[in-house]
């Protein structure tokens, strides 16, 4: 077995090949060669890591590099147009000046379409929300070397921070910053900051919406002398964005939530593991790391207390499924971003096989305010009725009580779509879907009537504005014995047919009533092709397929296969039931033996469009 120190290597070969990637837009085989001998790995171990990832190229690029978002919102925003424009202006130019591609969603479908231009001499340049001309007058100007103003998300990140409760220092000084860790370090109980987060009831914010506490605590307790803590900062999921508003408005917060899981778990050294498309957090996350190394809140010797903890940004090289902790893990070790099997857990068995605590970005930014702020009267008395020793001194509680109808916390959506004010909003857990549209985004764009909503990027699918009777589950509460009484469990959801606005956003409640909800939801009016955007969401999974198990590699090439058969047929009644059967099948198989998450959702855009829509469409 190798050495922790042998095993470290694979993070400076990930670093090296990030290093030549960007500063020459390529990587050559003398690259290559010289990286190996640098490291003493064999030539082909850094070939296979090189040619997993989307975003090392093997050839010299041309002059200017388009990038053109080709995912949910910005399809729905016309991204197809523009791309086929500009593959014209392409042909006219000459592809070793202009190379024009499709990328996965670029992470600001609140502002489709987007587009990125790499080439120029001041490196990436993001431009939003412009219609298809304007697009191609850009390019034809970065052609002529000019710089057209690009946009940036500081607007929209300040906007999103200024209407939340998450940053308990609301704009402070660095001097203002870090006290849940000042504290820490006076009365240094681990117990304490564990029975926080479990009294607050914080879920993971990446999908899976484990408690935070049991993963902080099993890292804790896991033997090691070496622990790591890692943010998934990569948020590749289409329709997803609001850690990217998180990340460059209150960047201080996520360091001190993953400060706080070191000092808990014995940790000395962080990553944030970051998508390469998010620029300006790249920067403004060094920048924020450097502040508090000076002020003393990170480094050797926190505070003076003696303790430590480093922690650095770690660019992604590409590829959704480094989205998956096991892959994302994967690939900070310089391999190829294949998902583990598991067990075990990251918690006892993570970055380089030593015990770690990987969150997402919300969920560490949570942590400070949910340390420090002291809930109210109201909610120490809600408390005592089922703990009496609860006080004012009691933390957590305030936050497990911001939410509504039973449900725990706060947290972010990221909603777009056919929307007046797309946008991230931190809301209570269990409000309605319909709340979340219609009271935070402005409602539906132009009146029009509400078609569908995927409530978790493609993972989940698209539903309909209306859910059909056993399409849900209706819950009822439970008695003392485990019998069903005649309250609903979820008072909004009473009957079927279901109005799908009356959903509550709740991560438990999805799981009783049965649906996934994720942070990213995207929503749909009447005009959209539902059809052009199941082909556009099954490409996406076979696309970003890492091809390590059969039932995903082999699956999501039939369902795109299907899905586009359907959207050529001049008669398309004949192939539908049959790939009903079909498409039911491959979603069971590979539910049940696909590894990770991409593998387990990939049928469930098409499929969900031929349960719900196809008969409407026709």
């Amino acid at each position: 077995m190798k050495s922790l120190v042998e095993r470290q290597v694979g993070t400076r070969i990930a670093k090296m090949l990030q290093d030549v990637q960007h500063k020459q837009g390529y990587i050559s085989d003398t690259d290559i060669n010289r990286i190996a001998g640098q490291v003493g790995e064999p030539v082909r171990v850094i070939q296979d890591v090189v040619s997993f990832f989307p975003h090392y190229s093997r050839q010299a690029p041309a002059k200017c590099r388009v990038a053109v978002c080709r995912d949910m919102s910005c399809r729905l925003r016309g991204s197809v147009k523009i791309t086929e424009q500009l593959k014209e202006l392409s042909d006219q130019v000459g592809h070793e000046n202009l190379h024009i591609h499709e990328a996965s969603c670029l992470g600001r479908c609140d502002r489709a379409p987007a587009v990125i231009i790499e080439g120029s001499s001041h490196g990436q340049a993001l431009y939003v929300d412009r219609k298809v001309e304007e697009y191609r007058r850009i390019v034809q100007s970065v052609l002529e070397g000019q710089h057209p103003q690009a946009d940036s998300d500081m607007v929209t990140a300040k906007a999103t921070l200024d209407r939340s409760e998450i940053d308990c220092y609301r704009k402070g000084a660095i001097e203002q910053k870090y006290e849940a860790v000042k504290r820490f370090l006076k009365d240094p109980s681990t117990d304490q900051v564990i029975q926080a987060l479990k009294n607050a009831g914080l879920l993971g914010m990446g999908g899976a919406g484990a408690p935070a506490f049991s993963k902080w605590d099993e890292a804790r307790t896991a033997p090691g002398e070496t622990k790591y803590v890692v943010c998934n900062a990569d948020e590749s999921e289409p329709g997803t964005f609001k850690d990217r508003e998180i990340l460059l408005a209150a960047p201080h917060l996520v360091i001190e939530g993953m400060t706080m899981a070191a000092l808990v778990s014995g940790a000395k050294q962080g990553f944030i593991y970051i998508r390469h498309e998010y620029e300006e957090q790249i920067e403004k996350l060094r920048q924020a790391i450097q502040e508090a190394e000076r002020y003393g809140a990170l480094g050797g010797n926190i505070f003076q207390s003696g303790r430590a903890f480093r922690l650095e940004v770690f660019v992604s090289p590409g590829g959704y499924v480094c989205g998956e902790q096991t892959a994302l893990i994967e690939a900070l070790e310089g391999k190829r971003s294949e998902p583990r099997n598991r067990p075990p857990e990251l918690q006892t068995n993570g970055l380089y096989d030593q015990p770690t605590i990987l969150n997402n970005v919300e969920t560490f930014a949570w942590v400070p305010s949910i340390l420090l702020r002291e809930p109210t009267e109201e909610n120490v008395t809600k408390e005592q009725s089922s703990n009496p020793t609860a006080s004012k001194g009691t933390p957590g509680l305030w936050y497990k009580y911001a939410g509504k109808n039973r449900s725990k916390g706060k947290r972010f959506f990221s909603i777009s779509g056919d929307l007046n004010r797309p946008g991230a909003y931190e809301v209570p857990c269990g409000i309605t879907l319909g709340e979340l549209i219609d009271d935070y985004a402005g409602g539906m764009k132009d009146g029009i009537p509400l078609l569908a909503v995927a409530l978790s990027g493609p993972s989940g699918g698209f539903l309909p504005a209306i859910l059909p009777e056993k399409s849900i589950r209706i819950p009822k509460v439970l008695d003392k014995e485990g019998n069903e009484t005649d309250a609903f469990k979820y008072p909004t959801i009473t009957k079927a047919p279901t109005d799908i606005k009356l959903l509550p956003l709740d991560v438990d409640a999805s799981r009783e009533i049965g649906y996934m909800l994720g942070a990213g939801i995207v929503v749909y009016g009447k005009t959209a092709d539902l059809l052009d955007q199941a082909v556009s969401c099954s490409q996406f999974y076979q696309r970003e397929s890492c091809g390590k198990c059969v039932p995903c590699r082999l699956g999501s090439r039939k369902i795109v296969d299907m899905a586009q058969q359907l959207a050529r047929s001049a008669q398309p009644d004949e192939l539908v039931s049959g790939f009903v059967d079909h498409a039911n099948l491959l979603s069971r198989i590979m539910r049940t033996t696909s590894i990770c998450g991409l593998g387990q959702v990939a049928s469930e855009p098409f499929r969900t469009y031929l349960k719900f829509f196809y008969q409407n469409n026709k």
